[in-house]
């Protein structure tokens, strides 16, 4: 068995232990021998104490006896009178302090004088009964009682009875005298005994008298004694001490001692706890223990010190020979202890070195030959091809990672099979479904010598996933030509197939939503809408035949408006469907969701549905809910005669191109509506304004000839002056209705003139400052040259002149500015008037507007046509209109482009 491997440091420690062992030993010795000494010497003392003790009891005793006698002898108490007797005998308890009462007895034990002065002598006592006295009345002998109880007072005492003397030598009486064992105990509680030590008095049955650890002992107490047996051998008269015994009062384990007295056959013991009686033994032990631990803990320190000297050069020497083991050869280790430590550490340093030669020697060798298998390997792991060996035994011998992966293995230790196993797990397969026979397998074919490139098989692998792979292969040959391995490489091809296939879908797909774009853009008739629908939806969905109808505005039935490849038949009986009718196209419209139909005839489908598709020889259906805006427009229904299985990607073309359709759709519906509402609009306003021209022109011309007539008032004059000025509103309103009717799409348009801009405002500001009080200041800073109608810009400026006078305070300036802006002409009109709020403006330019809200300061009513045809000119003319508002004002302004010759001159500059 292998001795257990101790540090220094531990074995520093085990022999400064084994030099301190001695030591503990002798001190355990000293110990026990000092405690042997000890207790001797203790009970030694505590005999001579109880020696001391016993004979002090005996005289005591002697003493009672003779006062006893003493009482005896008086005469008068001879004459056995009770009233001279009592207060004589309560005379002599009070002079004498070491007894607590005497009584005179008659030979029939008839108490005749009672010296207690505590208590009453009546009822006189009887004690004939009582062995003591009936033994003093024998023997005619003084006679010591046991320990009796006391009931007045309550305690223990001693009776010491004495005959009284007669004729002829006769007892006639008895004198008892009565000691409390309290009084007894009184003279050595206050002696100077050792710490601990105890005085007891036993009777001559073993009933303790007093005992000096107990003052107040009890008569129940007294009997602990009673059984103790080496008690029993000091009352027979043999002294006896006891290095250990159980106090029988206390339960304490205690040493004393026990002697008989001289006479009268009691005995005294001293005893003491041995816990108490040792105490300074256990002390001086303690000291010394703690002197020894003392010098332990300074040996561990030494120990430590020298521990941690002496192990740090092993433990150098330890750690550099560690790493060296790892391999790192170059360390060397540092002693300089001047002893065999140094030598050891020169040694060792100088073999380092030589391993370190060696090694280097051994691992440029290594490192050489690791990189070319490194180099190696990391080529073939680096392929993301499969890369497969057979061995001549026809077993797969290796493979590279992306092979193992192939196969389902997590590494090459699952290889070693014979091929067989691998051709029936894999199920190797050509591209047209046939299996693929072992002698036609590619490492079957390798091995056989045989080099191929690009043989393209299906295989199944571990995960049940089918991949299609293109397989190279050739023989590899040792130096003699021989064939040792077949090898192979097979690269997956299947994700670039899907990718190919994927891509090819998708071409054909944005293609065709390409041409159905394209070819719905160009119409707006909704005939022509619904026809190249028909046409697209067969080429693009690959449909045999289709229907397209068209939701009423009650959505409650649908309108065919254009098919293909349905009989004349169906379409008679599918050109009006209730949406509650059993067909797929009604139930498309009610759900609003696109419903598909695979095969007729393994799928439910609604009845009249089913009716006419197997009539006409269809077996699938797509119905797709057209949506334009959030409602339903129409529905697209294509059929096949052949079975379908949609893909989700087939239905969300589906579903793209019905949106397509549904846009095309709902912008033909709204091209017929704006087309109708223009129409409507220039009828209208044609018919109102060659209506309201004719009575116009003669209020104008009436109220003209009757303003130059005298007239009777000035109220009339205002009057006449006031219909003046609003026939000429009426009239300028005439006026843009022709205008508007004019500017109206398909009508003709402006002549393009070139013009000087700035000679237009003049005109326009002097025409118009002689019908309004506010003046109109402007700043034209040169001539600006712009192509248009030279008429229609005229009437933009006096529309803007127009509206600032209208909302101008009376008597505020208005300003007109022209200037050139980054090749433009701009023009603006400034007026003082309440600003516009924010929320209007962007509606300014609309036909009939209110720029102030009812109620506001400055308002008006509505603005009428000017501002709108305003910006139809400007944007007519390829410029731009706008307003700036602030809380001094409005400003409107427009912008035009400068003719060629005038951008060329401005940017030359």
């Amino acid at each position: 068995m292998a001795m257990p491997r101790l540090h220094f440091h531990a074995k520093l420690l085990l022999a400064f232990g084994a030099v301190l062992l001695p030591v503990l030993v002798l001190l355990s010795a000293d110990f026990f021998l000092g405690k042997q000494r000890t207790q001797e010497t203790l009970l030694a003392t505590q005999r001579i104490t109880a020696q001391a003790v016993a004979v002090q009891l005996t005289e005591s005793f002697e003493a009672a006896i003779e006062f006893a006698q003493a009482v005896a002898n008086d005469p008068l108490v001879q004459g056995m009178d009770p009233r001279q007797l009592d207060g004589h005998m309560q005379q002599l308890v009070l002079r004498s302090s070491l007894y607590d009462a005497i009584g005179v007895y008659d030979a029939t034990g008839l108490n005749r004088g009672w010296g207690e002065p505590d208590a009453p002598a009546e009822p006189r006592l009887r004690i004939g009964d009582r062995p003591y006295f009936q033994k003093v009345m024998a023997t005619g002998a003084p006679v010591i009682s046991e320990v009796i109880e006391l009931r007045r007072p309550q305690g223990t005492a001693i009776l010491i009875s004495v005959p009284i003397p007669g004729p002829e030598g006769r007892p006639t009486g008895v004198v008892n005298v009565i000691m409390q064992t309290r009084l007894l105990a009184r003279r050595y509680l206050d002696a100077r005994l050792q710490s601990g030590q105890e005085i007891f008095l036993v009777d001559a049955t073993g009933r303790l008298a007093f005992h000096t650890g107990y003052p107040d002992l009890t008569y129940a107490q007294s009997g602990a004694f009673l059984a103790l047996e080496p008690l029993r051998r000091a009352l027979a008269g043999t002294p006896v001490q006891l290095e250990r015994f159980t106090n029988p009062l206390s339960t304490v384990l205690s040493l004393g001692t026990f002697v008989p007295t001289p006479r009268h056959g009691w005995a005294v013991g001293v005893m003491a706890p041995r816990d108490v009686a040792l105490a300074p033994l256990y002390g001086w032990l303690r000291a010394k223990l703690g002197a020894f631990l003392g010098i332990l803990l300074l040996s561990a320190l030494l120990s430590a010190v020298l521990a941690r000297r002496y192990a740090y050069p092993v433990r150098s020497l330890r750690a550099v020979a560690r790493n060296v083991g790892r391999g790192e050869l170059g360390q060397r280790v540092s002693i300089q202890t001047g002893d065999e430590l140094q030598e050891l550490a020169e040694a060792f340093n100088e073999m380092s070195s030589r391993v370190a030669r060696r090694q280097a020697e051994v691992d440029a060798l290594r490192e050489e030959a690791e990189r070319h298998a490194s180099q190696r390997d990391a080529i073939i792991a680096s392929v993301p091809d499969a890369i497969f060996l057979i061995s001549p035994d026809g077993r797969l011998c290796d493979a590279n990672p992306a092979g193992c992966r192939l196969l389902g293995f997590k590494d090459c230790s699952s290889l070693g099979r014979p091929l067989e196993e691998y051709l029936e797990r894999h199920c190797f397969r050509h591209l047209d479904g046939r299996p693929v026979e072992l002698a036609e397998m590619p490492l079957q074919r390798a091995l056989a010598g045989e080099t191929f490139t690009d043989v393209e098989l299906r295989l199944r692998t571990a995960k049940g996933e089918e991949r299609l792979v293109s397989i190279n292969g050739a023989p590899v040959r040792n130096s003699a030509g021989q064939i040792i391995l077949g090898e192979i490489v097979v690269h997956d091809i299947t994700e670039r197939m899907q990718v190919e296939e994927e891509r090819t879908r998708l071409l054909e797909r944005e293609l065709a939503l390409s041409r159905v774009s394209q070819a719905l853009v160009m119409e707006v008739e909704l005939e022509r809408v619904a026809h190249v629908a028909i046409e697209q939806s067969l080429q693009a969905l690959g449909a045999d035949a289709a229907g397209l109808w068209l939701a009423k505005p009650d959505h409650q039935q649908l309108s065919l408006i254009g098919s293909y490849g349905l009989a004349q038949k169906i379409r008679e009986d599918l050109q009006q469907i209730s949406l509650e009718s059993p067909l797929l196209t009604a139930q498309a419209a009610r759900q609003e969701t696109l419903q598909v139909i695979g095969d007729m005839l393994s799928q439910e489908a609604p009845a009249l549905t089913k009716k006419f598709a197997l009539e006409e020889g269809f077996r699938s259906l797509v119905s797709i809910p057209l949506h334009s805006r959030g409602h339903l427009v129409g529905v697209l229904t294509c059929f096949t005669h052949e079975p379908r299985q949609f893909a989700p990607r087939e239905l969300e073309f589906h579903t793209t191109v019905g949106q397509l359709f549904a846009m095309a759709i709902e912008k033909a519906r709204l091209f017929l509506e704006v087309r109708e509402a223009l129409r409507l609009r220039e009828e209208f306003m044609s018919a109102a304004a060659h209506e309201l021209r004719t009575p116009v022109t003669t209020i104008q011309t009436w109220a003209d000839i009757l303003s130059r007539m005298e007239v009777n008032s000035v109220r009339q004059q205002k009057g006449l002056t006031a219909i003046a000025r609003n026939t000429r509103r009426l009239a300028q309103l005439v006026e843009h209705l022709f205008a508007a009717v004019w500017m109206a799409p398909g009508l003709p348009k402006m002549e393009r003139d070139r013009f000087d801009l700035s000679e237009v405002v003049e005109e326009k500001v002097k025409s118009l400052s002689r019908t309004t009080e506010s003046p109109i200041r402007v700043e034209v800073s040169e001539s600006l040259l712009v192509d248009g109608d030279r008429q229609r810009m005229g009437d933009v400026v006096a529309h803007l002149l127009e509206n600032a006078i209208r909302y101008s305070p009376p008597g505020a300036a208005i300003e007109v500015r022209l200037r050139c802006a980054e090749h433009q002409a701009m023009v603006s009109v400034s007026d003082h008037g309440p600003g516009i709020p924010p929320e209007r403006q962007p509606h300014v330019f609309e036909p009939l507007y209110e720029p102030l809200p009812p109620g506001a300061t400055g308002y008006t009513g509505v603005v009428g046509l000017g501002l709108h045809l305003s910006w139809q000119i400007v944007e007519a003319h390829g410029g731009r209109i706008w307003l700036n508002t602030s809380d001094d004002g409005n400003t409107f302004c427009f912008s035009l482009p400068l003719s060629e010759e005038e951008g060329l001159q401005y940017a030359s500059a």
